[in-house]
């Protein structure tokens, strides 16, 4: 499938419609907000009544762990029909939302609204718009100063890269070998190394502290640097 024949909002809204309960939270997302590491310690105590934002949030698994942490949780998704379900799933479950149709380069909410975005592999997702700057830029713009940004970014080594092709413009890569069938013609942002991580997004984040997955689980390749950042 070439990109311009992808159709992200068919494959994502399907997929989501189609999910009948919704997934667990994603390990490393427990553990950054509930955990304490040597380079990473939030204060738990200055969660409540702070808004996050999950961009791409899918099902909406990590909003009721984020609700439990005291967050007022906010999402976007690229239909409204992965909204609307996404926000029956969260009311199910006791957990009040506001999800909106957005994307990396577009998202609905004023300047400065928030106090964390939480980008879990989501940032890398180009469309046919092979510009991640403009990424970086919204995601500053509705963040708060000193407010946080939370990623996860897979490694050039992640099985999603196998079989990819180079888009014309360096550091891009079209998806052909999804093994989930979903991503196949998709272009993605495919980073060298943590430095060229914070090179991206330095000209408004600073302070970052870095991590990373490598783990073969099972003979699939889940390789992925986890970056923290705070807004300038």
């Amino acid at each position: 499938m070439n990109p311009q024949n992808y159709d992200a909002k068919k494959e994502w809204t399907n997929t989501f419609i189609a999910q009948s309960e919704m997934a667990y939270p994603a390990e490393y997302v427990i553990r950054i907000f509930k955990g304490s590491y040597p380079r990473l310690n939030f204060d738990k105590s200055s969660y409540k009544g702070k808004k996050i934002l999950d961009i791409s949030c899918g099902d909406g698994c990590n909003m009721p762990l984020l609700a439990r942490c005291g967050f007022e949780v906010y999402g976007t998704e690229i239909t409204q029909e992965i909204a609307n379900k996404t926000m029956s799933n969260l009311a199910a479950v006791g957990v009040r939302s506001d999800i909106r149709i957005g994307t990396n380069d577009h998202l609905p909410f004023e300047n400065g609204f928030f106090d964390f975005l939480l980008s879990w592999n989501a940032c890398y997702y180009m469309g046919a718009l092979r510009d991640f700057s403009k990424h970086v830029a919204e995601y500053a713009r509705v963040l708060k100063p000193e407010g946080y940004l939370v990623m996860s970014i897979p490694k050039k080594t992640s099985f999603i890269f196998n079989g990819s092709d180079p888009a014309p413009e360096p550091g891009y890569r079209i998806i052909r070998n999804d093994p989930y069938k979903i991503r196949n013609g998709e272009s993605l942002r495919v980073f060298e190394d943590e430095k060229e991580i914070e090179n991206a997004f330095s000209s408004h984040f600073k302070d970052f502290v870095h991590a990373d997955v490598h783990d073969d689980c099972f003979g699939r390749e889940y390789h992925w640097h986890l970056t923290i950042g705070k807004r300038k």
